[in-house]
């Protein structure tokens, strides 16, 4: 609907590939149900699951559970080995029927992540509603759309912003703490934010809110249905270009996320006022998007470039306008290969700061040591050296990859 410069309108969010959006909670092995006959994990309603343990009188065997099975979980590392809660409630005569209807939402466990004692790992949840769906906060959806548009503000003026990079690389080359120079560099990318989106000139000082533009761009929640609300369990992939001493690319890492499966629709709307974006030189919804599919892009060519071998997994994120949530790397969330002059400069800055970020002090040499050695191992055109992954037994992809279907009017 459409009234003078305001307009909205209805979009699917679709999954290109597993997404991950984590709420921060991790559901322990001793706190979720898993049913190793079916593959299925059902986490926990608690108003229901404190009442059912009432009515049965189970709260004194449950506690004393919880304290035995922390226990086991505190003392040994990898998987949980002690008897997980679904077999719990089965020896406490509880019918599976019973224990499903407790659920808010149920997971399916891909076999290859399941231990050899059939059971899993921590996990980390996806964001959902109070009814159990799955859900991306418009304010995700909005963070990806906002660094689309500066990606294409920078693009369209490098010039204009080429003494940000400057200002980051001469912090970059300082003695400062690297807490300190994350500091200064942040300041620098607020200045730059400023510059480019505080357009509107509605308050005297241009750092306030109130005088960026994209006040006129608002996005709400997106949701799958409730018949879509099953998700999946997957476990942290990465592939590199640096062999390890095994000649291995490939590495599963003790990590599991619950993620939306590739082809869920998420349903939400996208509010734009005109008056606003067009002083970012934004005139249309397809302006809105232009900025984030080219970031998406480039990122993209980077990547296929070091991993020729997934190239079926590139071939399908064609299709795909963003990466959205967790796990999905370095290279979708920064502006450092948008404001760098050429990929060799974004290059050494990222290799140099990740061996910083990521060091130990080595004491017998007094000094501090890179873990990855970023800037000898790192290839010419791209850092970091990582692809993230999600896997299956069946099938990989590229974690987080999504697209944008507006509705019929």
């Amino acid at each position: 609907m459409r009234t003078g410069d305001l307009d909205c309108r209805a979009y699917d969010l679709v999954t290109v590939a597993p997404v991950h959006v984590g709420s921060g909670e991790i559901r322990r092995a001793n706190e979720y149900l898993y049913d190793r006959a079916s593959g299925m994990a059902y986490f926990l309603d608690e108003a229901r699951w404190v009442s059912f343990l009432g009515r049965r009188q189970l709260m004194e065997p449950f506690l004393a559970y919880i304290e035995e099975s922390s226990r086991q979980l505190g003392q040994r590392r990898g998987p949980f080995r002690g008897k997980n809660l679904w077999d719990w409630l089965r020896a406490q005569g509880v019918q599976k029927r019973e224990m499903e209807a407790l659920a808010v939402r149920r997971a399916r466990a891909e076999r290859s992540v399941i231990s050899d004692k059939g059971s899993l790992n921590d996990v980390h949840l996806q964001m959902a509603l109070s009814d159990g769906r799955p859900y991306v906060p418009g304010s995700t959806i909005k963070g990806a759309l906002r660094t689309g548009i500066l990606y294409r503000l920078i693009r369209q003026e490098p010039e204009r912003f080429r003494g940000f990079w400057q200002e980051i690389l001469r912090e970059a080359a300082s003695r400062d703490k690297l807490r300190d120079k994350e500091k200064a560099w942040q300041r620098a990318i607020k200045s730059l934010e400023t510059q480019a989106l505080h357009t509107l000139r509605v308050a005297e000082k241009p750092r306030e809110m109130v005088n960026s533009a994209l006040r006129g761009l608002r996005v709400s929640d997106a949701a799958v249905t409730k018949r879509e609300a099953e998700t999946l369990l997957l476990q942290k992939c990465d592939a590199t270009t640096k062999p390890n001493k095994q000649g291995q690319t490939y590495k599963e890492l003790p990590l599991f996320r619950e993620c939306i499966p590739p082809g869920r629709r998420l349903h939400f709307t996208l509010t734009a006022d005109f008056s606003m974006l067009r002083t970012l030189g934004i005139t249309s919804f397809e302006d809105i998007f232009q900025g984030l599919r080219a970031y998406t892009a480039q990122a993209l060519a980077l990547l296929e470039e070091e991993f020729p071998k997934y190239r079926p997994q590139f071939e399908e994120a064609r299709e795909a306008d963003c990466f959205l949530g967790g796990g999905t790397g370095f290279l979708s969330k920064t502006l450092v290969y948008a404001l760098a002059p050429d990929a060799r400069q974004a290059r050494e800055f990222t290799a140099h700061f990740l061996d910083e970020k990521f060091g130990r002090f080595d004491r017998k040499e007094g000094k501090w040591r890179p873990t990855h050695h970023h800037v000898t191992l790192d290839r010419a055109e791209l850092s970091p050296r990582t692809l993230k992954l999600a896997a299956t037994a069946q099938e990989e992809w590229l974690l987080g990859l999504c697209r944008f279907e507006e509705c019929p009017r």
